[in-house]
């Protein structure tokens, strides 16, 4: 687990982002994102969560856990392998990481993977209602 007062003291005037996995596989742990995301806006850091193993199994709620940045691997709910999501909340900058042509709002260069996507949406739209169904 993440200590929060371990945290505050790594934290320095440096420090642009935070990224921490929502939920362990291997142990267990599921973190306190909302906590986190609570010192990271307080010191006007980046907050960043993968939650590729707690998406359709708890709650992800971007709004919720208070983060800027949200990933989810396609192949950890079943969608194709190789497909994946990137939240990035409304004001929140990064910079282009494949220079070329401007897809993704300009973010990226490269042929949108559409097959991909549209799996990972079903997958998303099975998940939200297994979840919902099993309440």
């Amino acid at each position: 687990m993440v200590r929060i007062s371990d945290l505050e003291k790594a934290v320095t005037a440096k420090t642009i982002l935070i990224t921490i996995m929502h939920a362990n596989n291997e142990v267990g742990t599921i973190q306190s994102i909302e906590e986190i995301a609570k010192l990271a806006r307080e010191r006007g850091i980046i907050m960043h969560t993968d939650t590729a193993q707690s998406v359709s199994k708890i709650p992800t709620d971007v709004n919720v856990l208070g983060v800027d940045l949200l990933s989810i691997a396609g192949h950890k709910l079943y969608a194709p392998k190789g497909v994946s999501v990137l939240y990035i909340r409304r004001g929140c900058q990064v910079e282009k990481f494949m220079h070329g042509a401007g897809h993704e709002q300009g973010r990226r260069a490269g042929t949108e993977n559409v097959l991909g996507i549209v799996g990972l949406g079903k997958a998303c739209e099975i998940a939200k209602r297994d979840k919902d169904v099993k309440k």
